[in-house]
């Protein structure tokens, strides 16, 4: 194998999360920026991965494994809530395998080893998979793929996640009240509602303000709400908030940017832009 490319999408904040019997559940959704990890037998050895990523590669502890020749590239912005650590794990141990051990890993051992460095996030799943978030343990998964697209709104300001008390440690994070979002996605999930959808996602957001205020949340969420979105979503341990509309809510995005151009909200969230929702997961590109 001369060449080899992995990609893996990153997300916008999640969908939701919460606290269940004392575990931090989560699930992320995939948008159409990545990162990536490239190994060629052509390139030289030198470092090129990121601290957490070398030590995930680390992890898998294959002797002939040589980090140095992993490039390492991303779509997405760091400290923002948009998964680029776990992306970059998972594309470069993903690649690592391929690439010393013609062994393509399941997203369920990807996202366990990638747990093993940093909470970690559920993008390494094609299907929605609820993980533990601490663990990296898969906990639920549905076979639904709803058409949905994503409005990012981003602000200047980042986030290292390590700073922060984790959910299932805060005081101010209502857990008890939490711990029912997880249940109310399985009934969504099971109904294929939309509707439940959008409120799973904007509760989940509500919920998590009192831990991790988002500036001009409840606006946003009533200019959602007025131009029939399906609900709002945020980075539970980053700044980017997401917007949710299905295919048939889209005729009207054009007056939604006009509303949000025109508010002050605008000044903070300075970057604006829609992506549609991914079924894609980690991914050998080519060889």
């Amino acid at each position: 194998m001369s060449d080899l490319l992995v990609s893996c999408p990153g997300s916008c904040g999640e969908l939701f999360q919460c606290v269940v019997a004392g575990r931090e559940y989560l699930l992320s959704y995939n948008i159409e920026e990545k990162s990536y990890a490239r190994i060629s037998s052509s390139q030289e050895s030198r470092s090129q991965l990121g601290d957490k990523a070398k030590q995930a590669v680390e992890l898998l502890a294959i002797p002939s494994a040589d980090s140095r020749k992993i490039l390492s590239y991303t779509d997405l912005p760091v400290g923002k809530g948009y998964s680029s650590s776990t992306a970059d794990m998972v594309a470069a141990v993903q690649a690592t395998s391929l690439y010393y051990q013609k062994k393509r890993l399941s997203a369920s051992h990807l996202t366990s080893i990638c747990a093993k460095v940093e909470p970690s996030d559920s993008v390494a799943f094609q299907n929605w998979t609820v993980i533990d978030a601490l663990s990296g343990e898969a906990i639920w998964q549905t076979t639904w793929q709803p058409e949905l697209y994503v409005y990012m709104l981003e602000p200047i300001e980042s986030l290292d996640t390590q700073d922060m008390s984790r959910m299932t440690e805060s005081d101010v994070y209502p857990k008890q009240q939490s711990a029912g979002l997880f249940s109310l996605f399985q009934e969504a999930c099971a109904q294929k509602s939309l509707t439940k959808l959008g409120q799973l996602a904007t509760l989940s957001a509500r919920l998590n303000n009192e831990r991790l205020p988002k500036p001009y949340l409840n606006e946003i969420i009533e200019i959602a709400t007025n131009h029939k979105a399906i609900g709002v979503n945020v980075a539970h341990s980053g700044t980017v908030v997401g917007v949710l509309f299905s295919r048939q809510q889209m005729t009207d995005i054009l007056a939604f940017e006009k509303t949000l151009v025109n508010h002050v909200l605008s000044t903070y969230y300075q970057e604006r832009r829609l992506r549609k929702i991914l079924f894609e997961g980690v991914q050998q590109v080519r060889k």
